[in-house]
């Protein structure tokens, strides 16, 4: 009944829970942290690895994107996280692999936990994924429900980017 996440980047681990009270709310728990240059002591790292932290430059000249880790004076890695595997380069500036361990019992009023990469998290917060849980859960099918994350991710990428981020998403239903 205890479980254990290891995190590394910008994927994020959510439990959701009903809570007994009078509304039947459902409230999404967050397990894992986002490592990204806008966690304060993720950017001081870098810092100290004389790495620069900034957004991108578009074409225009205008600062746009998240904040992103840079070799000081050169264009890469471009990484908008602070922890990664395998790049080489950004490990010169403080980006490394060594995940957060999360430890967490399992309650009763626990209901499901997803997984997810970025692309899910840049338009979906962890409210609005806990609501589409709710709604699908006496399904009780996972893939239903991450079908349906899927979907509303990308029509909300569809609407508020040129692009579309990876999305990668695992449900573990625990009723």
């Amino acid at each position: 009944s205890i479980i254990y996440i290891a995190n590394v980047g910008d994927s994020r681990a959510i439990i959701i829970k009903e809570l007994k009270n009078k509304n039947n709310d459902w409230f999404p728990y967050q397990l894992t942290r986002d490592h990204k240059p806008t966690e304060q002591d993720e950017a001081q790292r870098v810092l100290e690895y004389d790495g620069e932290i900034e957004k991108i430059e578009d074409e225009f000249g205008e600062w746009a994107g998240p904040l992103r880790v840079w070799v000081k004076g050169s264009d890469g890695p471009g990484l908008a996280m602070t922890r990664s595997f395998g790049d080489e380069v950004a490990t010169t500036v403080g980006v490394f692999s060594m995940p957060e361990v999360t430890e967490y019992k399992i309650k009763d009023e626990d209901r499901a936990i997803i997984i997810a990469s970025d692309g899910l998290w840049e338009y979906m917060d962890n409210k609005n994924v806990a609501d589409t849980v709710k709604k699908l859960i006496k399904q009780n099918d996972p893939n239903i429900i991450v079908n349906k994350l899927f979907k509303e991710s990308i029509n909300l990428w569809r609407l508020n980017d040129q692009g579309i981020d990876d999305i990668t998403i695992i449900c573990i239903l625990l009723i």
